[in-house]
């Protein structure tokens, strides 16, 4: 299993009181595709700079997760199907550590 960091923008849409019942889901489809959740960070709610569409601000919760990466594909097409989650981005953890300090290293 890997470490993943998972950023999901909510669509509350004024019904933050559900919070934890949408951040519920998210774990269990986390689970359903064999994984863990370590740690989930709440941010707040922010202004979309680009609004596409009738959606003009998102709920931002960043989750550290332990996942196997054959299940990657899974994990991100139940979360395209999940109705509270607007949006997601998936990386391996400590992915930018290692390409900054790569950079670094041919500067010097």
């Amino acid at each position: 299993m890997k470490t993943y960091d998972l950023l999901v923008i909510l669509d509350l849409a004024g019904k933050e009181e559900s919070l934890p019942e949408t951040l519920a889901i998210v774990e269990t489809e986390v689970k359903s595709v064999g994984g863990r959740v370590v740690r989930t960070q709440k941010m707040e709610r922010k202004k979309f700079e680009y609004v596409a569409g009738p959606l003009e601000s998102g709920f931002y919760v960043n989750f550290t997760c332990e996942l196997p990466p054959s299940e990657i594909p899974k994990l991100r097409g139940k979360l395209e199907l999940c109705a509270p989650v607007y949006r997601h981005l998936l990386v391996a953890a400590g992915e930018e550590a290692k390409q900054g300090s790569s950079k670094a290293a041919a500067v010097v």
